[in-house]
């Protein structure tokens, strides 16, 4: 973490704490799901087999002013119906769309699985010295063997730290952004160790628009939202080249996150449609390597294509808070929404986000 991001965070939980003095950041806005026209059925927890006094211990958590801080709202999807829906800040904010940090990651990869599908991408062992063969001459000939299998894996070697990268990226505008990704210097060889950051997958991003002719946001528009009538939401692309932010710059609303981990657990199908196939889902959601994130008995989290493999299915995570939670043997959906740019503040790690719902796996 580098030092504006720990005075941001520092920053921000000071002034946290003197709001606590004042009046209460959260308030208890029900949980009772309306129905909205929006594809979702609205059911109780009671009718499908979860402990309302289970969810009312985690709602109580959640409405702690010194827990879960920066906690916006968490709905929870049981067989295919939503059935418990809470707010702790405004009501409004179920009506929203909410920037969702990394979990734009987690969608990247279902975006290029949407593009695998339809015969892009055959091989993930294709690299970058194919896929931008104008952007690669002139530089250290191995990162011309970088594959789309460690852009996936978030091993790529190039060193690109997150605390810089948007403000490099964004804000010091490039003519050549890709190549200013792939100039920088290698961390370690292609393949050879996991290291979190953003420059991987924009490299994706890249790549799907390099070899679809589309945007990776008109991709997710055609082949994933618009099937799943996701159809209020934005996604940031780069001002100099108009690419898709792969890594952090989606926003959506709580309830179509929960559509996203509704489709993983119908392994693909919507309204009866395949949507993505279960052969990608199943990759991109198994173990593929260890990362350097670890779970409450200190070992690495496992990772696939940018989803964390946990003990009861899979996971996505964005700082601050966000998270998709998919419970395959349950058919369980667990979705929290947070106020973004919030890493350090209680409730802002997996580990502590999978201990809070644990009564429910």
């Amino acid at each position: 973490m580098g030092s504006v991001q720990r005075c941001v965070i520092v920053g921000f939980s000071l002034l946290l704490s003197s709001c606590l003095f004042d009046e209460p950041l959260k308030h208890d806005l029900g949980v009772v799901p309306e129905p909205l026209a929006d594809g979702w059925s609205i059911a109780t927890p009671e009718s499908v087999g979860l402990s309302a006094e289970a969810l009312s211990r985690i709602h109580a958590i959640l409405l702690r002013e010194d827990r879960f801080v920066g906690a916006l709202g968490m709905l929870v999807v049981k067989d295919g119906k939503l059935v418990w829906e809470t707010y702790l800040r405004s009501r409004a904010d179920r009506d929203r769309y909410h920037h969702i940090q990394s979990v734009t990651k987690s969608v990247t990869a279902l975006v290029f699985g949407t593009a695998q599908d339809r015969g892009y991408f055959p091989d993930l062992s294709e690299n970058t010295g194919e896929l931008f063969a104008d952007e690669v001459p002139g530089l250290d000939p191995i990162k011309a063997t970088i594959t789309l299998q460690q852009m996936l894996t978030m091993t790529s070697g190039l060193q690109f730290d997150n605390v810089d990268f948007d403000l490099e990226m964004y804000t010091f505008h490039h003519c050549d952004p890709l190549g200013y990704i792939l100039a920088k210097p290698m961390y370690a060889a292609p393949g050879e160790r996991f290291y979190y950051r953003n420059a991987d997958p924009q490299l994706v991003s890249y790549a799907l628009q390099r070899v679809t002719g589309s945007s990776e946001r008109a991709l997710a528009e055609a082949w994933l939202f618009g099937p799943l009538g996701i159809d209020d939401y934005y996604w940031q692309s780069d001002a100099d080249d108009g690419a898709t932010i792969g890594g952090n710059g989606l926003h959506l609303k709580a309830r179509d996150l929960a559509k996203l981990g509704q489709l993983l657990l119908n392994r693909g199908q919507w309204d009866g449609a395949t949507v993505i196939s279960p052969t990608w889902l199943d990759e991109m959601t198994g173990a593929q390597i260890a990362s350097e994130f670890n779970d409450e008995n200190g070992q690495p989290i496992p990772y696939g294509y940018y989803w964390y493999a946990v003990p009861s299915g899979f996971a996505a995570w964005g700082n601050g808070g966000q998270y998709v939670l998919v419970d395959p043997a349950r058919q369980l959906v667990i979705v929290q929404i947070a106020l973004p740019d919030t890493a350090g503040l209680d409730g802002s790690t997996l580990p502590e986000f999978l201990d809070l719902v644990r009564e429910l796996l």
